[in-house]
């Protein structure tokens, strides 16, 4: 759902997105293509094979090798930009089999127990530990973490209203999941039926909300006709403002939660999967929700004591209501969008001085395919004689080290060796903000630096004449040729600074 989300809003702006999906039992493939997508159906072929699975894998129902060389017939004739990748199962391993058949990779996590090869990490969980990721991927991988980029539906925001006060509870919420196994859907509703029977909440109207997979669905709507105050309904388009109209909600972790806190709706959460277990153990703490523990540790009476404690503390919703309007405005969509198709916004660029922390950025970038290829010397560079050049550079007076940040952290480097009055260009990108035209602001940002000095500078740079994104960028900042270089293959480019 978070992918076919993202998906909406990449189509809004003019994008072509297709999935790949495997055919499960209780898959929403079809959902997916009525939403006017193109689906990929890997077979969910059970064999021998799948007794060795453990953990995730069983999700995947094959190795994850497997799922990419099948991966891989479906895209390898393609031009694909971003493969966004959504799946416990997979790593490190299967993205590096993919790495020839895209040009960017966007990983979706947010259990931070594997490793990734990709350009950009999304995890969109409130989480306190933002290091959780700094062994599973490079230090040029772009991370965005944390609920400012959590993907929900235009209806959320839509439908988002100013903080009202909630001096009492008219109307409640349940929601626990398109599929709900454990039935707490059907607990709750026992829970709430002997609430409005012991307080005489005679008013009191509840929306009940499950999925089209939802195995229990003839069982609650028998029990659901008992009531004229309680409404099921099946599979809704409208959830937000089923949601929106509540003054409190029982329902499961993950991306529910996030739907209810940005409309402002105090929440009863119960988890069910454990990659939910510490956001939400966390948002409890913090005073966002009130959290009952796992789906194997609730009963009926464990909620009946949460909806007796949130009737009598009023006071605890307004300010939980309150709290959860204010940590985030719910555009994550947009946000992760613009980011892959528009790259940074121009303005939120910096410029500084390289430091001894960035060190492992710079051997990353120094070994990038591309950098390497467009290189004068195309071998790969070594640690240790990394570390002692990088150390050189920084202690030596004869050459500056720029680094090019933006609002989603580095994005490429600018170096300038000094001989006299001329100054030597060595310069790159990070690969995931390759193709949006930053090459010649970064040098020109580096270039701007650099003319602080205030004395006649002349700039030069060497130039492979196979490499014509480079040849553009210099040529489009004013530099001029010049046939003193004797190296073939090569172009020589001079600037005067005054």
């Amino acid at each position: 759902m978070r992918c076919l989300t993202l998906s909406e809003e990449l189509r809004s702006i003019g994008v072509k997105v297709e999935f790949i999906t495997r055919n499960h039992m209780g898959n929403i493939s079809e959902y997916i293509k009525n939403k006017g997508f193109k689906v990929h159906l890997l077979v969910n072929s059970y064999s021998n094979q799948q007794q060795s699975l453990i953990g995730y894998e069983k999700w995947l129902s094959v190795k994850q090798n497997i799922d990419a060389d099948e991966t891989i017939k479906i895209v390898k004739d393609k031009e694909v930009d971003w493969l966004i990748v959504d799946h416990y199962a997979i790593d490190d391993h299967w993205e590096e089999k993919l790495r020839p058949y895209t040009r960017k990779i966007m990983v979706i996590d947010d259990l931070a127990n594997r490793k990734h090869d990709c350009d950009l990490l999304l995890d969109q969980n409130y989480i306190h530990d933002k290091g959780r990721y700094n062994h599973l991927i490079t230090d040029d991988t772009v991370k965005l973490l944390g609920l400012k980029y959590v993907l929900l539906r235009k209806e959320f925001t839509k439908n988002k209203i100013s903080f009202i006060q909630r001096n009492k509870i008219e109307r409640i919420f349940v929601f626990f999941g398109g599929a709900d196994l454990g039935n707490l859907t059907t607990v709750a509703i026992k829970s709430i039926i002997k609430l409005k029977l012991k307080f005489k909440l005679n008013k009191l109207l509840v929306d009940v909300v499950v999925g089209s997979a939802n195995p229990y669905q003839l069982e609650l709507k028998k029990e659901i006709e008992k009531h004229s105050s309680i409404k099921l309904h099946i599979q809704v388009d409208n959830i937000s403002e089923l949601m929106s109209k509540a003054d409190l909600a029982l329902g499961a972790g993950g991306i529910a939660t996030w739907e209810r806190m940005v409309l402002g709706v105090p929440s009863i959460v119960v988890t069910i999967a454990e990659n939910q277990v510490i956001s939400i153990k966390e948002l409890d703490e913090d005073g966002y929700i009130n959290w009952l523990g796992n789906a194997d540790q609730v009963e009926e009476q464990t909620i009946d004591t949460a909806l007796h404690k949130a009737i009598n503390n009023s006071n605890q919703l307004q300010e939980q209501s309150r709290k959860c309007q204010a940590l985030f405005d719910g555009k994550g969509a947009e946000i992760v969008s613009n980011l892959l198709i528009n790259g940074v916004e121009l303005d939120t660029l910096s410029i500084r001085k390289a430091t001894s922390l960035d060190i492992l950025l710079y051997w990353h970038w120094v070994n990038d395919p591309v950098v390497r290829k467009n290189s004068f010397n195309e071998n790969t560079k070594e640690w240790k004689k990394h570390q002692e050049w990088f150390n050189n550079s920084l202690n030596s007076p004869d050459t500056i080290l720029l680094l090019i940040e933006s609002s989603f952290g580095p994005i490429g480097q600018v170096r300038f060796d000094q001989t006299g009055s001329y100054y030597a260009i060595d310069y790159s990108l990070a690969k995931q903000f390759r193709g949006f035209g930053l090459a010649k602001v970064v040098l020109s940002m580096a270039i701007e630096y650099l003319s602080q000095k205030g004395s006649t500078l002349t700039l030069t740079g060497e130039v492979k004449k196979s490499n014509i994104p480079s040849i553009k960028v210099f040529e489009q900042l004013g530099f001029t040729t010049s046939p003193s270089s004797k190296r073939t293959g090569i172009k020589y480019y001079q600037l005067q600074l005054s």
